[in-house]
Order: structure tokens, then sequence, then C-alpha cells
């Protein structure tokens, strides 16, 4: 007996309805699998970024336990450390030059002594948070400059603001190597005589 195939019976139209049903199907399955494959390839970016995430937050890890471990080491040399013979000599001759003044003598030959007393693992720690905080300080600022000229606080061209904003925000970049305090005398001290003298100007005028 002969088996009947699947087209058997079967009109040319249906045919072609049937083999219509089995190309959307198939094409439903392409996109489902594409779909699959383009969330898979998110998880594995996101897998990636999770595993650098954590690499990264174990090397900060493991450099602040060695800057703390390097502190602790620093500081408890500190507490036998023997000044050097340069040094001692140094503050004998500061001593001597001054002896007429014994208080004033002994601070000159106390302040050679402690400046010969090397912290390079405090210093850099500590000029580290100095950073840290004055670009935090330069943050607020701009921030704060912005946000009143965007809540209509101030008003000026915002061609000025936006100068004056990225001037701020530039003076991270500028003070990157620079000193604590810096060199040119530009401080919080400066600011504060300008808004002194700014404002007697203003009641000056207001009086006149």
């Amino acid at each position: 007996m002969k088996e009947r195939g699947i087209t058997d019976g079967l009109t040319m139209n249906q045919l072609a309805e049937r083999n219509a049903e089995h190309v959307t199907t198939i094409a439903a399955l392409e996109a489902r699998c594409a779909a699959l494959s383009a969330k898979l390839s998110m998880i594995n970016d996101l897998m990636e970024v999770a595993e650098q995430a954590n690499k990264l937050a174990q090397e900060a890890t493991e450099t602040l336990v060695q800057e703390r471990n390097a502190l602790a080491a620093e500081n408890e040399t500190l507490k036998y450390q023997e000044p050097k013979l340069a040094a001692m000599m140094s503050c004998l001759d500061a001593f001597y030059a001054d002896e007429d003044v014994p208080e004033r003598a002994m601070m000159a030959a106390y302040n050679i002594l402690r400046k010969s007393v090397g912290t390079p693992a405090t210093d850099a720690f500590l000029a580290e948070m100095r950073t840290s905080a004055r670009n935090e300080g330069i943050n607020y600022a701009a921030s704060r400059l912005a946000a009143a000229f965007n809540h209509g606080f101030l008003d000026k061209p915002v061609s000025e603001v936006l100068d004056v904003t990225r001037m701020i925000l530039s003076a991270k970049e500028d003070l990157a190597n620079d000193p604590l305090p810096a060199d040119d005398g530009l401080s919080g001290e400066y600011a504060e005589k300008s808004i002194e003298e700014w404002a007697a100007q203003l009641r000056k005028g207001v009086a006149q």
C-alpha cells in the first residue's frame, strides 16, 4: 500500500497557504532568535562591565590598603626616628646665631629639626586629600553659579555665565600641580577681601 505524502489531497492554493504559514513561523522564530541573541549580547556586555568594575574596586581597595600600611609604618618609624647629624648641626648653628633670645633660638632650631624628618607617605596622602577637597570646592562653586542662573537669580547673558562656569571648572586643571596655598596668593581670603571692597563700593553708591 502506497503511503500518502504531505501534499496528497491538497490543492495548489492550500499548499501555497501552508507554505506561507511556514514562512511566517520561520520569520517569527528568526526574529525571536535575534532578540534572544541581542539580550544575550547585552548580558555578556553587562557581565564584562561588572567584572571590570569589580576589578577596579579590588585595585582601589589594594591601593588603599597599601597606603594605609605605608602610613602606619611611617608613623611607627617617627616614634623612634633619631635626627641626622647634619640636621643637628644646623639646629646648633641656628640656636647659637640667636642665643641672645633663647625662646626664638629654640623655635628656629626646632623648625629645622622638624623639617629634616621626611614623611613621604603622609605628604602624598595629605596632598591627595587636599586635591580632592579643592576639586569638590571648585565643582560646588561652578554648580552654585549654574543653579543660580538656571533658576533666574542671575540677569546675565547665557554666554557670560557659560564662560565664567567653564573658567571655574578649568581651575581644577590649572591648579592640578600647584601647591597649597597657591603660589600666586589667590585664595579664599582674596575673594573675601574683594567682596568687602565691592560691598563698600555699592554702599557708597547708594549713599550718594
